[in-house]
């Protein structure tokens, strides 16, 4: 096969691939004999391609991902198969096929879509900003840079050739210099077998198509009487016979009521509409819409009546619902009779510990909501507590993070050193590697030499396996054949038919049984069992009956057992309910009470602590007053009236800290429980972020000198690559200069041109300021003329 067509079967290969309903060896096999392939290196190639783009479908799906992300404009989604067969065959099987092979298959597809690919993959940006990540989540690191990208990279130069030709094949040269200069002769075109054009018969005008009445078989006949109302005379009659019927229920209650009263007659309508009664109408109709139009203010009713009076009612019970209500009560009676056994038995009545309990329980309560507004009073104090320890939690906080960013930059700067280390280590681990690999393509290709051998001998044994089966098949469907002649030739001859029925005797073939009888015997005692089961179901009828009778008997009972039961408990909920709706009454006002004692404690402490504070401000004002009056009078002893001014504020002082202390004494003996717990809880937290800091130290020396092993190996082997990497790219760059040179040396004269006169004209910029910044130090004017003004201003352009 031409390399075209093989790239095709293996896309149509692998698109006709089902994983759910066929191995892909099978599906292999059955391709390859669909497709008749003679060659047995076409099957290896189909076989192997298609193995590998399914070995490597994540491969093959990063690539194409970053391929339609990063050239979205220029491929197609019909390519898909196309890029990911060319995917497998560039990155997989490039040095195994060789690039002589591989070009013949990149020139036999598009060429714009191949310099698409090719341009993507060999890129060393490409490869190790947006390839080697992702191949790192599904490969080994050191697989992708020593086997993946360095495969790529090796066979950049090479195939630098190749992307040149094919950009030139896409954009300037046609198809025929195409043709030409790959060796491939142009196609003459043959002579296009087309139909005569022939002028097309007018289509025939299709009638419209009458309708079809069908009528309903499900509608009944319309009833004669309504196209002849009177129609026999039926309805008249039944018309007369109401009538009757009616002249005769008056005269009935008539004779019951007694005399009927005069009343004066109406008049008709025809007599209103003459105006007689024209002013009671509009009288009468002016009512009707005041009555109508009329506010009505809300009323809202009490629903209690209602309900009650819907509670009164009878709920007519199913018989599921009667004997569940009087299972439920007669649990509930013998749970009632096994308490009253027990009381009876143990002389002990519960009710006086329940009760007891009910008090305790309100007691607690009670200290629960004294101790809750205790709490939020203390609260109050501790919260400038808090405050303090959580702005010396924040300093801490800083002081760590400091110590932490020098740590850091003292291990960046102990890794940096040790990566070198590894990168040495790396680099001549690479090229053991590489010597270890120039074994590896003669072991392949025996190993493929082999099982071609194998494959050659399993496809003749199955061949010969399949004739023998065909003979065997033969003899078996001559011999089925030989048996369905024979069942015919039985079946065509004749048979006696005839037969001769005897009521009265048993049957010559059934004399053997024991019980055998004729069919008149039969039929009489068929009529005997019939007597005899009628009799049965008509005792079970009766039977039926009866316990349906005492069912209906006993389930009247409990219902009217349940309606009994359902009126006490109805009496009891409402005395228990009047008594819980007592009891949480009682209970808010004791919540009420504990919150308005509480408040008015804490009103009055705080009333208290001003007062204090307002008396000693009294008194200090005071005491200054006293010896401002004291100096005015006393000037001549300044140094006596200091001295007991002196002991004044000092007895004032005194008096102050003596009643300062004591309010500080009593405030503290409350506040100390609150900041007992807050001390213990800070050192719980303190210890717990000291563990946590010495085990994250201990974890991240550990992990630091794992992490610092593996990147001393990793930095190593990148460096090394990267050193490649660029020694070949450089190279790569110069020899492509090199060939624009040549290719196009008009072009880099003119660039050498445009350099060189940028240059100049930058050179004299830079020499026209310096002069003017000359002129201007030495403060010498110097006067110019336009036309010099216009030549400097020209060669600085």
């Amino acid at each position: 096969m031409l390399p075209a067509e093989l790239i095709e079967q293996c896309i149509a290969c692998y698109k006709a691939f089902q994983p759910n309903k066929m191995t892909i060896d099978s599906h292999i096999e059955v391709f390859l004999a669909s497709i008749d392939c003679a060659d047995e290196g076409d099957e290896v190639f189909i076989k192997q391609v298609v193995y590998g783009c399914i070995r490597f479908k994540k491969l093959n799906k990063i690539n194409l991902t970053a391929l339609y992300f990063k050239h979205g404009t220029e491929v197609s989604r019909e390519d898909y198969h196309l890029y990911m067969v060319f995917s497998y065959l560039t990155i997989i099987r490039l040095e195994d096929m060789g690039v002589p092979v591989f070009r013949k298959f990149v020139f036999a597809q598009d060429y714009q879509k191949m310099f698409v690919w090719l341009s993507f993959i060999f890129n060393t940006q490409t490869l190790n900003k947006w390839m080697k990540e992702e191949w790192c989540r599904i490969f080994d690191e050191q697989f992708v840079e020593d086997e993946l990208i360095a495969r790529l990279v090796r066979n950049i130069p090479e195939m630098s050739e190749v992307i040149e030709r094919l950009r030139e094949l896409a954009s300037t040269k046609e198809a025929d210099d195409v043709a030409s200069e790959e060796g491939q002769k142009k196609k003459i075109e043959t002579t296009k077998v087309e139909p005569f054009n022939l002028s097309k018969a007018r289509p025939r005008a299709i009638p419209e198509p009458f309708p079809i009445y069908l009528e309903n078989p499900y509608k009944k006949p319309i009833p004669k009487s309504v196209h002849a109302p009177d129609g026999d005379g039926t309805i008249k009659k039944v018309e007369e016979a109401r009538m009757q019927a009616k002249e005769e229920s008056l005269k009935k209650l008539a004779k019951a009521k007694g005399p009927e009263l005069e009343m004066p007659k109406l008049s008709t309508k025809k007599e209103v509409r003459k105006g007689k009664y024209k002013g009671a109408l509009q009288e009468a109709h002016e009512k009707e819409m005041e009555e109508k139009t009329r506010y009505i203010p809300a009323n809202p009713k009490d629903p209690a009546p209602a309900l009650a009076a819907a509670n009164k009612q009878a709920i007519r019970l199913n018989t599921a619902a009667v004997l569940r209500e009087d299972a439920l009560l007669r649990k509930k009676q013998e749970e009632e009779a096994a308490l009253i056994n027990k009381y009876e038995s143990e002389l002990r009545d519960d009710s006086e510990y329940y009760e007891w309990q009910a008090k305790m329980r309100d007691l607690d309560e009670r200290k629960r909501l004294e101790g809750v507004e205790q709490r939020r009073i203390q609260m109050l104090l501790t919260d400038e507590n808090a405050k303090e320890a959580r702005i010396q939690n924040e300093r801490d906080n800083h002081r760590f993070a400091a110590e932490m960013r020098a740590e850091s930059a003292a291990i960046r700067a102990l890794h940096k050193a040790e990566q070198e280390e590894v990168l040495v280590l790396k680099q001549k681990l690479v090229e053991d590697i590489k010597e270890s690999e120039k074994n590896v393509k003669p072991a392949m290709q025996a190993v493929v030499e082999q099982k071609m051998l194998m494959g050659m001998e399993l496809r003749e044994e199955t061949r010969r396996l399949e004739e023998e089966n065909k003979r065997r098949m033969a003899i078996e469907e001559e011999r089925r054949m030989d048996i369905v002649r024979q069942i015919k030739a039985l079946e065509c001859l004749p048979a006696d038919k005839s037969a001769h029925f005897d009521p009265t005797t048993a049957s010559e073939d059934s004399k053997h049984l024991l019980e055998a009888m004729s069919m008149a015997e039969l039929a009489e005692r068929l009529a005997i069992e019939k007597e005899k089961a009628a009799t049965r179901e008509k005792e079970r009828r009766n039977e039926i009956v009866q316990s349906k009778q005492e069912r209906e008997q006993d389930l009247m009972q409990r219902v009217e057992q349940i309606r009994r039961i359902r009126d006490i408990r109805q009496q009891d909920a409402k005395e228990q309910r009047r008594r819980q709706q007592e009891k949480e009454a009682q209970e808010k006002a004791i919540k009420w009470r504990i919150r308005q004692e509480a408040q008015v404690e804490l009103q009055a402490k705080i009333e208290e602590k001003r007062k204090i504070r307002l008396d000693e401000e009294e008194k200090l004002k005071e005491e200054m007053r006293q010896i401002e009056i004291k100096k005015q009078f006393l000037a001549a002893g300044a140094a006596q009236v200091e001295e007991k001014k002196f002991k004044e504020l000092e007895a004032g002082a005194e008096r102050k800290l003596h009643d300062l202390q004591a309010r500080e004494r009593k405030e503290h003996q409350k506040a100390l429980e609150a900041m007992r717990e807050d001390v213990k809880n800070r050192k719980r937290v303190q210890k717990k972020k000291v563990e946590a800091k010495e085990k994250f130290h201990t974890e991240y020396e550990e992990r630091f000198e794992e992490d610092m092993a593996a990147m001393v190996d990793d930095f190593g082997t990148s460096h090394a690559e990267k050193r490649k990497t660029v020694s070949i790219t450089r190279d790569f760059e110069s020899a492509l200069q090199d060939k624009k040179v040549v290719r196009d040396p008009n072009k880099h004269l003119t660039n050498v041109r445009s350099v060189s006169t940028a240059r100049s004209i930058r050179e004299a910029q830079l020499t026209t300021a310096e002069s003017m910044r000359s002129r201007k130090l030495t403060g010498g004017t110097r006067a110019t003329s336009v036309r010099d003004d216009v030549t400097m201003r020209a060669t600085a352009r």
